[in-house]
């Protein structure tokens, strides 16, 4: 079971690591770990926490219940970040409830964590269902996997399922072996958590979190469309190769991609300490004092966040109608008239593309592709596709990354001797 138990926190852990991603001086792990992989020494250790949480109270079946009280030790990081690491019986009770627990809103998991949370019931419950009696309920189960997942969204009741007592005493034996079973870590970012959301809540926190009811406005996303163009550049008149005897330079084509900022406004809670005293009780005593953190406004930010494009691909097609004249029409008049080349990668291929963006947010691309040696007559049809890399502000996903298109024509003529009647 220790074993098992260790290598699901490894399993979170690097989870947590790959979303979202977050420069190396930005990344809040890095206040919780140093380069080797240890607790760093600066943590501020909280000690063990334990609460009367409502998931962790449980009807079993035969007028059986249980209530458990949620058990953590914490530390806490110089920026005011808590890392929770939970006992075994409260993760187990965490992964059964992860909206009502904060499991799935702890920077740690941050929205990956269902599949997580059903390796942790499948390593501490497994062995203690009556597997027979749930595939006889629900034989389209093919993978025990698939039941856990219900069980995490709510549509099961493992309890229903529940094959005897020696799960949970073997649990709370091995909280108790194990130290409380403190190898998971939860982390949970101070600017995105209130006192009632934090496992074990704001006591014996040195920088505790305001507990006022007071909220500023929700942060607003405003996007704007880019602009974007793919168009032949010159000559005025374009032949086919092996025709434009003045210049013999085929055709050039360029495409243009202006993408705005995306305007991203938040509003920040301001509080302020301050000191207050009761009046002593008897003559002679001094005033009982505390610190009392009293919400005094909202302050507004306004960020132009940059969405870089990351990818651009242009292609030139001869549309069908104009394949369909020259193997008909044409090869009537001119024997052996064929299709040369239909189609032509501009970029990458022909031409390459750059881009970057400015210190306001405003991002562009630009690419060429020159002297496109276009060997049939007709009507190119000309398409751009590219992609963005989303925006993000100190590391966190603000938007998903923006699928780029734009279409255009260019028409490729041919000079075709008068025929002798």
């Amino acid at each position: 079971m220790k074993k098992h138990c260790i290598i699901l926190s490894l399993f979170l852990l690097l989870l947590s690591n790959t979303s979202p991603v977050f420069a190396q001086e930005e990344n809040p792990w890095g206040e919780v770990f140093d380069e080797n992989g240890n607790l760093r020494s600066d943590l501020i250790d909280l000690g063990e926490t334990t609460e009367q949480v409502d998931w962790m109270s449980i009807d079993l079946p035969f007028g059986q219940s249980l209530t458990l009280d949620a058990t953590y030790h914490r530390y806490e990081t110089a920026s005011g970040n808590v890392v929770v690491m939970p006992s075994a019986s409260t993760l187990f009770f965490m992964a059964m409830s992860p909206q009502e627990s904060g499991l799935a809103d702890s920077f740690g998991m941050n929205s990956n964590g269902y599949g997580s949370m059903i390796n942790t019931l499948g390593l501490m419950v497994g062995d203690h269902l009556n597997w027979d009696k749930v595939l006889a309920d629900h034989p389209e189960y093919s993978s025990p996997d698939q039941f856990w997942g219900d069980v995490v969204t709510g549509k099961q009741d493992i309890w229903t399922y529940f094959s005897g007592w020696s799960f949970i005493t073997n649990l709370l034996n091995k909280s108790f072996e194990d130290s409380n079973f403190y190898t998971t870590y939860l982390l949970f970012l101070k600017e995105s958590q209130e006192c009632a959301a934090l496992p074990g809540g704001c006591a014996g926190l040195v920088n505790p979190l305001p507990t006022q009811t007071q909220r500023c406005a929700d942060p607003q996303v405003e996007i704007n469309q880019p602009t974007i163009t793919i168009q032949k550049t010159a000559p005025n008149y374009v032949l086919v190769i092996g025709q434009d005897t003045q210049n013999r330079r085929g055709a050039d084509v360029q495409t243009s991609i202006t993408i705005p900022p995306v305007i991203f406004t938040w509003h920040e809670a301001i509080y302020e300490d301050h000191e207050v005293c009761d009046p002593p009780l008897l003559v002679g005593e001094l005033p009982i004092c505390r610190t009392e953190t009293v919400f005094k406004g909202c302050r507004t930010h306004v960020e132009h966040l940059p969405d870089a494009v990351a990818s651009l691909q242009a292609t030139a097609i001869l549309d069908g109608a104009s394949q369909a004249w020259i193997t008909g029409k044409l090869g009537q008049t001119h024997y052996g008239a064929y299709v040369h080349q239909a189609n032509f990668s501009l970029i990458p291929g022909l031409g390459n593309w750059w881009g970057g963006c400015d210190g306001n947010g405003t991002c562009t691309a630009t690419g060429q592709a020159l002297g496109i040696p276009f060997a049939d007559p007709g009507t190119f049809n000309l398409q751009l596709n590219g992609m963005t890399t989303g925006t993000q502000f100190r590391g966190v996903p603000i938007t998903q990354p923006r699928v780029l298109r734009a279409n255009g024509t260019l028409q490729v003529y041919v000079t075709l001797p008068a025929l002798v009647q």
